[in-house]
């Protein structure tokens, strides 16, 4: 009889303890826990590739049903890449690789039919917008003459510099463009969230905005260029994020940044700690941790806990799964082979996150990465 209740509580008490062993994905299984894959606007190109709506369908079904499957709640897909549109929109043309020219006549509303399909197979869908670029090149014949970027060209809207045309951060009149095709998608189409990628000024050089800022000083303005500078995209955050919630507070709005803190400073004027650390500019941060653990550089480990230490905000960080099997040419002597040597670092990344606290998920840089390799196998079992 004794022999049995000290058994049973014996048992009992084992099992007490292993509940509170840790797990080695802890976080994984967490209903809040974000697992995205980026989806780019040249991935979507191939859905779109000479495809009627029902094909289009078809292809984004397959590829959600299986994204789903394998353990990914949230999908980020680039529907406004360069000042174009893979939706119905009022304010940009359609994208070229939607339609095949910029401007052609929308056959099928791509946001729409994902943002239904994203649902069916229980997975959330993030817009993921490019706010400032509109294109990689400083052609103007590409773009149709009844664009309203062509409106805006040769004035202080746009900045035109080695790197291609860009919305001008300087100007209200383009910052209120930002905002108003931000509130037309969460308006007219049931996303999840808003995200904004890295491209904020392209330039350090005084003169893309000379005229404006003399006339900010001579209206008694007090601020440094630079500090100038990061306040103009500051305020487009911070317009983008109440716009987003007074229209609807349960989308989310967060910023993927680059992952050197220091140069989205002083080189991007992203003043990211702000956003990160003070309400109304974002409901997260996902950092571009785009680095193996034995970078010389920038360490996985070590970048990412500058990034805790510094946020407030929901944090989640994305991981370069674009980089397996290739040489890592910027990660120094010691890292230059590690995603060549290795075939589970996004894994080993996937799995170390789950262990802290402090981070609430991560995103995989890229959907064409997700390939039928060992890679691919190992970080799928790390997500389960």
């Amino acid at each position: 009889m004794y022999k049995k209740i000290i058994f049973s509580l014996f048992l009992i008490f084992l099992l007490t303890a292993c509940s509170t062993l840790p797990n080695s994905s802890k976080n994984n299984n967490d209903d809040d826990y974000v697992k995205s894959v980026w989806i780019t606007y040249y991935e979507l190109s191939e859905f779109t590739d000479n495809a009627s709506e029902n094909e289009f369908k078809k292809r984004v079904s397959q590829a959600f049903k299986t994204l789903s499957k394998n353990g990914f709640n949230r999908v980020t897909v680039q529907v406004r890449p360069f000042a174009d549109a893979f939706y119905k929109s009022s304010y940009f043309q359609t994208s070229s690789y939607l339609v095949g020219n910029r401007g052609d006549e929308l056959r099928y509303d791509a946001l729409k039919i994902m943002t239904e399909l994203a649902h069916k197979y229980h997975l959330e869908i993030e817009a993921w917008i490019n706010p400032y670029r509109i294109s990689n090149s400083t052609d103007f014949s590409e773009i149709p003459s009844d664009d309203i970027v062509m409106k805006y060209k040769d004035t202080e809207n746009i900045i035109v510099c080695d790197t291609g045309i860009y919305f001008n951060p300087a100007s209200p009149d383009a910052n209120s463009l930002i905002v108003n095709g931000v509130k037309e998608i969460v308006m007219n189409y049931d996303v999840n969230s808003i995200c904004f990628d890295d491209y904020f000024y392209p330039t350090k050089n005084k003169s893309i905005d000379k005229d404006l800022y003399k006339k900010y000083k001579d209206d008694g303005g007090k601020l440094s260029l630079d500090d100038w500078r990061r306040e103009n995209v500051s305020n487009m955050i911070s317009s983008v994020y109440r716009s987003i919630k007074e229209i609807n507070e349960n989308v989310t709005f967060g910023i993927s940044p680059a992952s050197n803190i220091e140069n989205n400073y002083n080189s991007l004027y992203a003043d990211v700690e702000k956003w990160a650390t003070n309400d109304g500019y974002v409901d997260y941060l996902c950092p571009q941790i785009y680095f193996g653990f034995q970078n010389e550089n920038q360490p996985f480990m070590s970048t990412t806990k500058k990034w805790i230490q510094m946020a407030e905000c929901d944090l989640y960080v994305a991981l370069p799964l674009y980089k397996s099997s290739l040489e890592d040419e910027f990660a120094g002597e010691n890292g230059r082979q590690e995603f060549v040597k290795n075939n589970n670092i996004v894994a080993r990344q996937v799995t170390y996150l789950s262990k802290l606290d402090e981070v609430k998920g991560f995103y995989v840089f890229s959907y064409s990465s997700l390939k039928d390799n060992e890679e691919t196998k190992n970080l799928y079992s790390a997500m389960q």
